[in-house]
């Protein structure tokens, strides 16, 4: 979309509205006309089809010049507040400092990560307001591609779906297991030497789509004692000797009661990223606020995401 004034894709949307308005702050026909930059005998006729078709009268002569009838007071109000609702949905449809973004994430990245972009980005842009969404991979995917979602922070990025998607970081997965397990001092394993039972993500979230493709690989089915909402439960159960589970290496080093061992298997990562719908998908116009904050994440979530927690 070409770049639009506000006042002018206000005009296309809303002319009858914009015309009782000019016609209560002018009190005159042709100053009405000339505010609106429409000859007066269009303006005349555009008002005398509009009270026709509504059946009530909206204005009438004061000598010289015009106003608003009772009825066309007791509208106005209305006329007023849905002009300004108008104007701010068309500033956040065409303007990069006023505009809304939605984004959806991954609940691991809400503790740090989505903060930090934000307060950062909005120490630049604070005029741009944002719809949060916190949900799994699967879901994630789903509301973007269904354009409920205008950017979505997620792992693993998808292939085709008419999306795109750009890597900011990756971390290793890892086989953790309890302190004192068997395999502890092994330090590398295939996840096939791993006998015990699995506590695995809920299926639809993303390490649990990584460990079932690693599994596959690896040629065996894990055997599932329980499936945790998310990677910090799971790593607690690790802890307490329930099982054991494929995770992201922790940044800070393996959680207290686990230890971590290298997945030999192959591909053993989970990448993590902003993805987009493709360029001609979603009505083909992506919002210039959309595009600021994207742009903004693609520079600077490498040095945000190195400090994730999971």
């Amino acid at each position: 979309m070409d770049s639009v004034e506000v006042g002018d894709l206000t005009q296309v949307l809303a002319p009858r509205l914009r015309m009782l308005s000019a016609i209560a702050k002018t009190e005159h026909i042709t100053h009405a006309a000339s505010a609106l930059n429409m000859p007066q005998p269009t303006l005349s006729r555009a008002l005398a089809r509009l009270q026709e078709e509504l059946g009530i009268a909206l204005i009438e002569r004061t000598g010289r010049g015009i106003r608003l009838t009772r009825a066309g007071r007791t509208l106005l109000p209305h006329v007023e507040r849905s002009l300004e609702d108008l104007r701010q949905g068309v500033a956040e449809l065409t303007g990069a400092e006023e505009g809304r973004v939605a984004l959806t994430f991954l609940p691991t990245l809400g503790v740090e990560v989505v903060p930090v972009l934000l307060r950062g980005f909005r120490a630049e842009h604070p005029g741009v307001r944002f719809t949060l969404t916190q949900e799994p991979w699967a879901q994630s995917l789903r509301r973007l591609s269904s354009g409920g979602a205008d950017l979505a922070l997620t792992s693993p990025l998808p292939s085709g779906q008419g999306l795109v998607s750009q890597v900011l970081q990756t971390q290793y997965l890892r086989l953790v297991v309890p302190e004192g397990h068997p395999l502890a001092g092994r330090g590398e394993v295939s996840l096939a030497a791993a006998r015990d039972d699995f506590i695995l993500l809920k299926p639809g979230r993303g390490v649990r789509h990584l460990t079932d493709r690693l599994s596959d690989r690896a040629g065996f089915t894990p055997t599932v004692a329980f499936e945790a909402d998310d990677i910090s439960t799971a790593r607690g159960l690790v802890a307490a000797g329930l099982g054991v589970s494929v995770l992201p290496a922790r940044p800070r080093g393996p959680l207290g009661g686990t230890v971590e061992l290298v997945i030999i298997d192959g591909e053993a990562e989970r990448p993590v990223g902003i993805v987009w719908p493709r360029e001609g998908s979603g009505g083909g116009y992506e919002p210039p606020a959309v595009e600021l904050f994207r742009e903004y994440v693609r520079r600077v979530g490498p040095e945000v995401l190195p400090g994730l927690t999971g």
